[in-house]
Order: structure tokens, then sequence, then C-alpha cells
């Protein structure tokens, strides 16, 4: 029974990651922050972030759906 439920859970990771990385176009994302290193852009990417949206964050309002 552990092997099976072990098994079970396994395969939700894995089809997890697969999910991911098909929603995703890695490359693409890659090229781009790649591209936006060699010009000189992810600094000033970084430096802008705007930390007054994160201030209103309540973690009660999280649910677990909210991760996966």
């Amino acid at each position: 029974m552990k092997t099976i439920i072990k098994g079970a859970i396994a395969i939700l990771i894995i089809l997890g990651a697969v999910k991911t990385f098909q929603e995703h176009d890695v490359a693409a994302e890659t090229k781009h922050y790649y591209q936006q290193f060699k010009d000189g852009e992810i600094l000033q990417n970084i430096e802008n972030v705007n930390f007054d949206s994160f201030k209103n964050i309540s973690v009660d309002d999280f649910i677990p759906a909210d991760f996966f």
C-alpha cells in the first residue's frame, strides 16, 4: 500500500513538472533574460521593482491551490 501511495505521489510530481515546462517557453525566456543581461538592462529592471504592492499581502488569504 505504501508503494502505491509513493508511486502516485511521484507521478503527480512528475506530471506537475512536465506541465510547468509545457506552459512556459523556457528557451525564449532564457534568450530574453540573456539579452537583457548582455544589454545591461537587467540591473535597471531590478532597481525599478515596486515593493509597495507587497505591503498588503495577507498570509491568511493564501490557499494551497495557489501554489500548484
